[in-house]
């Protein structure tokens, strides 16, 4: 079966995707110098996105019948 007319699959390319569009993000994201530490960072939005991610991640293993 084609990828265009897999669901999955393209769901899969499309989160591969933006994995990739997040990582280049963060390499090119300048590195806080010492003085400012973790400035402009809002911990609680770190973890709302990171419980965001794991959710869709296993939602992602669910509809692919992955387990952990």
């Amino acid at each position: 079966m084609s990828e265009a007319a897999d669901p999955v699959a393209a769901a899969t390319t499309r989160l591969e995707a933006a994995v990739q569009r997040l990582s280049r993000a963060a390499a090119n994201r300048p590195a806080p110098s010492a003085s400012d530490g973790a400035a402009g960072v809002d911990p609680a939005a770190v973890a709302a996105l990171a419980a965001r991610l794991d959710a869709t991640i296993a939602r992602l293993r669910g509809v692919l019948g992955e387990e952990g």
